[in-house]
């Protein structure tokens, strides 16, 4: 006999339950259909219902907190450390559920670095932080966003374990796999097109990435470093005898290599050249890339993420060749939104906050707050369409058929539209 299922206790009479409550239900029933307990479907719901209601750094024993059950603290800790369920098909049912609601419009690979006041925690090491210029005592987590117009949220997580003589990070086979297969899952059924792949990382290895991802057929944008040597390419795949240049040289002077400036954005200048990492061992066989180096003349443009000053450089493969500077522009926004939201909203439902020597409970808690900051976005989604339709001008009831969030077992996320807001 199956197990029942454990459902979110009914409304009070009168009091219908609140779009979080709604968002909650609706994504814990789909991500949470790998589990064989019931008790673990009540936990798993519970835990995601802390990360988003508990107040301050959601601990275990802050979630437990708002449970009024003193027991509670023990088996949310059992649940997350040592409980045998699959981080990875929870992860698997959540990224299923953004691309049957939507394609992406791209994916984004982000670093997060998690600091820590200890060593305890699992891949706490000292690291330089390129964008400080200082040494942080923490973690560095790899974070995989879906992206559309209205929405992006975490999708999967890696957390970088260095070894004393590892040297920068490299994507590891298991990473590319996870990407490639989202990637072509989430195609363009009448195309087959392939959302592009965002790799905003400010660290040296960006020509590596692309040299990783680029056989296997992946449109890929990766953020560099303004310092990086390229030799650029004229039309006939012939690199310049002018010799290497650093990419913020060629940005500063667009005129001497005739080099159009595209006004991709109000305050927003970028170029386009064909280029090539100057040294064979940097490109890892990427060979001939396209530089798209944008720079922000108005201060209010820029985001603030840039690796230069007020600028800030990419090298992408040719499979986004065939996209306007404007479109690459979009790309790099989307990026930068990431790096917002990640701290903005990542705050607020425990992104940074799991504390615990645990590998498989580090990536269990991510899973958990990757499910609640969806449930957070979505929820605001809502509330802003809502503010929105309150503005129009009324109608009769019989012309707007309503649409919302899903009310209750018997309402399905397949039935909301797919763009929450235009």
């Amino acid at each position: 006999m199956p197990a029942a299922r454990t459902a979110v206790p009914p409304p009070l009479p009168g009091r219908p339950a609140s779009t979080q409550d709604a968002w909650i239900e609706d994504l814990c029933r789909h991500l949470f259909v790998s589990f064989t307990r019931a008790d673990h479907h009540l936990k798993g719901e519970q835990y995601v219902r802390g990360l988003l209601t508990a107040p301050g750094r959601k601990s275990i024993r802050n979630i437990a907190r708002t449970l009024e059950d003193t027991g509670a603290a023990q088996r949310l800790h059992h649940f997350i450390c040592n409980a045998p369920w699959n981080w990875r098909a929870v992860r698997e049912a959540l990224s299923e559920y953004l691309v049957r609601r939507a394609r992406p419009r791209s994916w984004v690979v982000r670093p997060m670095l998690i600091p820590k006041s200890g060593t305890n925690s699992v891949g706490v090491h000292r690291r330089f932080v390129p964008a400080t210029g200082q040494l942080v005592n923490g973690q560095l987590a790899y974070g995989l966003w879906y992206a559309n117009q209205s929405l992006v949220a975490p999708v999967d997580w890696r957390l970088h374990l260095p070894a004393p003589d590892s040297g920068p990070f490299a994507l590891s086979d298991e990473g590319v796999a996870r990407v490639l297969s989202l990637a072509r899952r989430s195609a363009c059924p009448e195309t087959a097109e392939l959302p592009p792949m965002v790799w905003d990382s400010q660290m040296h290895h960006a020509a590596d990435v692309l040299g990783a991802l680029t056989p296997l057929g992946l449109p890929v944008m990766a953020r560099t470093p303004g310092s990086l040597p390229l030799l650029l390419v004229d039309r006939y795949g012939r690199p310049s005898r002018r010799g290497a240049l650093p990419a913020q040289r060629i940005l500063a002077a667009p005129e001497r290599f005739s080099l159009p400036v595209h006004n991709v954005a109000p305050g927003v200048r970028a170029i386009l050249a064909r280029v090539a990492p100057a040294r064979t061992g940097e490109s890892g066989g990427a060979g001939e890339l396209l530089l798209y180096a944008q720079r922000y003349e108005d201060a209010e443009a820029y985001d603030g993420h840039g690796t230069g000053a007020r600028a800030d450089f990419w090298l992408t493969t040719s499979a986004v060749a065939g996209k306007v500077p404007a479109e690459l522009h979009l790309l790099t926004r989307t990026a930068a939104r990431v790096a917002r939201d990640s701290v903005r909203t990542g705050g607020r439902t425990g992104l940074r906050d799991f504390e615990g020597r645990s590998y498989d409970g580090w990536h269990r808690h991510m899973t958990l707050a990757s499910a609640a900051y969806l449930v957070q976005t979505l929820t605001a989604l809502d509330a802003v369409r809502s503010a929105r339709e309150a503005q129009r001008p009324c109608a009769p009831e019989y012309a707007y058929p309503s649409t919302g969030a899903p009310r209750g077992p018997g309402r399905r996320v397949c039935e909301q539209p797919l763009t929450l807001v235009g």
